[in-house]
């Protein structure tokens, strides 16, 4: 029963990191980069969330059991940014918050490609 368990719990894992993988994949396809996305659990209260480097700005990418739940989440990705410049953008049952605290990105543009692959994705 125990290693059934665990192979539930695998799958279930994998069905929503290949969700992430797709935001990843989109970026890659609008010529970003990311690297290093790893699993961080619910970085966001309610969230199964992943978090690297897209491009050298900081990301995290959760995904919520419903839009609500994503839209509550806002307010605490908005402290995850804190001083640095960043958003944080609600698409459906996703979160993405998104952070220059290097200010690699004085124009914005690498971010706000990055918020339009994800929403294209995550619609």
């Amino acid at each position: 029963m125990r290693r059934m368990g665990f192979a539930l719990g695998a799958l279930l894992v994998a069905g929503c990191s290949s969700n992430a993988n797709d935001v990843l994949d989109a970026w890659k396809a609008a010529g970003e980069s990311p690297s290093g996305f790893t699993d961080v659990g619910e970085k966001l209260p309610g969230g199964k969330c992943q978090a690297g480097k897209v491009s050298g700005l900081e990301a995290t990418v959760c995904h919520f059991d419903g839009a609500e739940q994503a839209k509550k989440a806002e307010e605490a990705g908005w402290a995850l940014i804190g001083d640095a410049v960043g958003s944080t953008v609600v698409s459906g049952k996703w979160v993405l918050v998104v952070a220059d605290p290097r200010k690699e990105d004085p124009s914005g543009r690498r971010m706000n490609a990055l918020v339009k692959a994800y929403q294209q994705k995550t619609r």
